[in-house]
């Protein structure tokens, strides 16, 4: 469900109320789904005025608000003694399953322990025949 369908089956008069303010008729709508797509099109061909006044009538807009606005003051918390507002000047890049990107081992030292362990595994076939 896309947010003009929720906004349309939660409120169907404030959905109607956005398409005539455009100057568009929701006289054969049938159901809360056409209702939406109603919408979709009116934002579709009015643009950002109407999107904003779709997503003034978000029945949960409220929560939505409270939601970002707490996370952006956490955010805003994090400032050091430069004032730049970063957490730190050092900030560790993370792969894409989270973890740091700090590899104890590189690729070319884990090469030279198999060629060791091989040249190893060589001698010690060598000295017991």
């Amino acid at each position: 469900m896309d947010i003009y369908t929720y906004v349309a089956s939660s409120n169907p008069y404030q959905a109607k109320a956005i398409i005539h303010k455009y100057g568009y008729s929701a006289k054969n709508v049938k159901d809360n789904g056409d209702l939406g797509i109603c919408l979709k099109k009116v934002v579709a061909y009015e643009g950002e005025n109407a999107f904003n006044d779709v997503l003034d009538s978000h029945p949960d807009k409220n929560v939505l608000i409270e939601k970002f606005s707490s996370e952006n003051k956490k955010e805003a918390n994090f400032s050091n003694a430069n004032g730049c507002g970063c957490k730190s000047h050092d900030m560790q890049y993370m792969n894409f399953v989270g973890n740091d990107n700090q590899n104890k081992s590189s690729t070319k030292e884990i090469g030279i322990i198999i060629i060791a362990s091989a040249l190893l595994l060589a001698s010690a076939i060598i000295v017991k025949k």
